[in-house]
């Protein structure tokens, strides 16, 4: 990774490529540089040069997957949320003889199932991303609300958070909330050197007002 400005990113990363190849060399360790990636994170059209390995140029993507997490070039968020409803669709599809309208399962099986299988699927790293625009949010709370009617068999002209509040099931923006208090509680507390050297900044400055701590201001 390297940071800076656009001019200076591709040498710095073509210095530690160019280290990082000698090194596979000594260790005889071999990378297909036909499956490296490299992305840009910027708002600018104009993007710098290709960095190298092996002398050979590694493509500019608009997106790439990072444990479990797609990252687009404008850090939107929005194919990986786009990505998760469609996971929520297929786990919902395997579960739905045991969550769906006709289940003999008992009302607080049918939330164990989703709070235990569906949910974790939904907010997998969303500290991370939950500060995505609040359109591309709202596509997991469509998501939830049609599990819900689905595990209570509500009929079209009950209101989703009239049922909500009757089976207890939070938000799911407030829900990735309350994970995101845990998770950089946890952070700040943590006695990893590596993590203590992340830099910190205030989330309250507007021009940071998409990084993933703004999940921690009031709304």
């Amino acid at each position: 990774m390297s940071t800076g400005a656009s001019n200076n990113i591709t040498d710095e990363l073509n210095s530690y490529l160019d280290l990082l190849g000698k090194w596979m060399i000594s260790w005889k360790i071999k990378v297909n540089t036909d499956k490296c990636q490299s992305v840009y994170f910027s708002r600018r059209r104009n993007i710098p040069d290709n960095p190298k390995l092996y002398r050979r140029a590694i493509s500019w993507r608009d997106s790439n997957k990072y444990l479990g997490v797609i990252l687009d070039k404008r850090l939107t968020f929005k194919q990986h949320i786009t990505s998760t409803r469609q996971k929520i669709n297929a786990v919902k599809s395997i579960l739905y003889p045991l969550i769906g309208r006709k289940s003999k399962l008992s009302l607080s099986n049918k939330l164990l199932l989703h709070k235990s299988l569906v949910r974790p699927v939904m907010s997998y790293a969303s500290p991370v991303w939950l500060a995505a625009a609040k359109s591309n949010i709202q596509t997991l709370e469509s998501a939830q609300n049609i599990i819900a009617r689905q595990l209570t068999n509500s009929p079209w002209f009950i209101r989703n958070r009239y049922i909500a509040k009757d089976i207890k099931l939070q938000p799911i923006k407030d829900y990735f909330k309350k994970l995101a208090v845990n998770f950089f509680r946890a952070i700040e507390n943590h006695s990893n050197p590596a993590i203590q050297e992340i830099p910190r900044y205030d989330p309250s400055l507007p021009r940071k007002k998409r990084r993933p701590r703004t999940l921690l201001l009031p709304d």
